[in-house]
Order: C-alpha cells, then structure tokens, then sequence
C-alpha cells in the first residue's frame, strides 16, 4: 500500500511558487488544495470514484503534478489506463520537480507500467472529405494526419467517402509502440467487376459443340437417304421378279440397304444429342449474365500492424 500512505502523506505538502504556480492565484491554491486533501482522504477508504471526482475539481484551480499524479494512481486503480497515462505525463512534465526523490521514482515506474498496456495509432490520409472513425467513433476528416493513444491490442479504423469503397481495417497495436496507418480508399466505379457464373467460353463452346453434332447428324441422315434412293433404284432393276427377303442372291443390294439405314439412324441420334447439347449451351448462356460485384477491403491484423485484403463479393 505504499502509493496510499504517499498520497495521504501529500495533503500536508507546502505549494511553492513554482512554474506550474504561475498566473493561479492564492485563493485558488488554497481551494486546490483543501480538495485535494479531500481526495487523498477518500482514496485511502478506497472511495476511488468520489476521490477522482474531487481531484478533477483540484485540477480545474490548479493543475499542479502532485494532484496529477494522485489523480493517474486513482484512475488506474479505477482500471481507467488511457486517462492515467495521459495525466502521468502531465505530472511528469516539469521532470522530478516537485517530487520527491521517493516519489519520482514511483511515478517513473508507474509510466512505465502504464507504457506497457498503451501504444499509438498514427494515421494520415491525402484523400479530401474522407471520414475516419476508430472504433466506431468519429475520429478525422481527410486530409490530415492525427495521433491517438489506445489500449495495446486490436483496433478498427474505417474510412468512408461518398462514391467510394469503405474500408475497414483493422489493426493490432502493441504497449509501447506507435502503429502508423495511410488510408487511401478506391473509386467505386473503378473497383465494380464483372463476374460470370461460367467461364465466358463455356456456354458458346458448348452450344456450337451441339450445333455442329447436329449438323453432322443432318449429313448423315441425308447420306442414308441418298442411299436408299439408290437401293431402291438398283432394286428395281436387279429385282423385277422379285429378290429373296434377305438378298441372299443379290448381296449387293443387302450390302446397300444395311448402309443406308444405318447412316440414316445415325443422323437421326446425331441430331438429337447434339440438339440437346445445342439446347444446353443456350441455357448456359442465358444464366451466364454479367454481375456487378463489389470487393470487401478489409486490412487483416498482424502484431504490430495490419496486412489489407480485398474479397469480392454480390
């Protein structure tokens, strides 16, 4: 509890005129100092809350490094790291002045307590009207460059502009370090892509497959009927008596007539499949239209910064 018996033992310290005196008036150093006699009371019946608000009131007087520094060692008992850091660097502003060496110290190893929970997040962006918020508050209007104390840990930054693409990304800051950012966000009309279901190629390639087997399946169809044009010439004048039902004595003619058929069936299933591969391939072509799609960019975390992503989706 040495900190405590510290900041009880503070109530009673003599205020010099020193730097952090200059311009505040007596009166108001002796109110300053009545609330922080208040305050170090309450802190020590661990009313840490009631105790911060009374050196707030202090401050407000008169922002000495003892009242600083107090009010730091309060908020960090209060789990409120970010206020205690930027109040411990106030106290510690005009150096060991006027802390003891004791407590000089003490305040040191506190900053570097509290160093080690808080970095920095650094981000600039050239990009007029371009609204910045860190996670999910307000935070910059581009152009500009801004600084911002956080908890060490992961962030979110998220860039919006009219006509463009959001970006969000999101970063992890280690204790004790300053993560530097540029935010530059893409045009929305250069950033939509076109996506097809299919290859392009496909459903063409397919439907002239189709067409051209059902072409050849007409050649052959009309072949077999030239065929049997001529078997049917050739039997009237090799048959006009008649021939056996097999042409066993004439088998020329049977030769003709199994050909013909043949080519015949052959073109009629030619014809069918390749109308149906044809029919495919027009089915493709008209579910293969054009989708507009727009990328997701989203900067995945790594420690100590961030590594962008773009993912493109409906």
């Amino acid at each position: 509890m040495r900190s405590l018996l510290v900041l009880v033992a503070l109530a009673g310290t003599a205020w010099a005129e020193d730097p952090w005196a200059q311009g505040v008036t007596v009166d108001n150093q002796k109110k300053a100092n009545a609330l922080f006699a208040e305050a170090n009371q309450l802190f020590a019946q661990q009313a840490h809350a009631p105790a911060l608000e009374k050196y707030k009131a202090a401050i407000a007087l008169w922002d000495h490094p003892l009242i600083r520094f107090n009010m730091a060692v309060t908020e960090i008992r209060l789990d409120r790291i970010l206020d205690a850091a930027e109040d411990l660097d106030r106290a510690l502003r005009f150096g060991a002045t006027p802390f003891s060496p004791t407590l000089y110290q003490e305040a040191l190893d506190y900053q570097a307590l509290v160093k080690r929970q808080v970095g920095v997040i650094e981000v600039s962006c050239d990009q007029p009207d371009v609204h910045l918020l860190l996670d999910g508050k307000p935070w910059l209007t581009c152009p500009g460059k801004q600084q911002q104390k956080v908890l060490a840990g992961e962030h979110v930054i998220l860039g919006e502009k009219k006509e463009f693409m959001t970006r969000s990304q999101r970063i992890v800051v280690k204790g004790g370090a300053t993560d530097e950012e540029k935010i530059a966000l893409v045009p929305i009309e250069t950033a939509v892509k076109l996506e097809y279901r299919y290859r392009r190629w496909i459903p063409y390639t397919v439907a002239a497959a189709g067409l051209a087997i059902a072409g050849g399946g007409v050649a052959f169809y009309f072949a077999g009927r030239s065929q049997m044009d001529q078997f049917n010439s050739d039997f009237t004048t090799n048959c006009p008596a008649g021939c056996k039902m097999d042409f066993s004595d004439k088998p020329f003619l049977r030769d003709e007539k199994d050909s013909a058929e043949l080519k015949g069936n052959i073109g009629v299933g030619m014809m069918a499949a390749g109308g149906a591969v044809a029919v495919t391939g027009i089915i493709l072509t008209i579910a293969n239209k054009a989708q507009r799609v727009m990328p997701s960019v989203e900067a995945q975390p790594t420690p100590g910064g961030a590594t962008a992503s773009v993912g493109w989706h409906f």
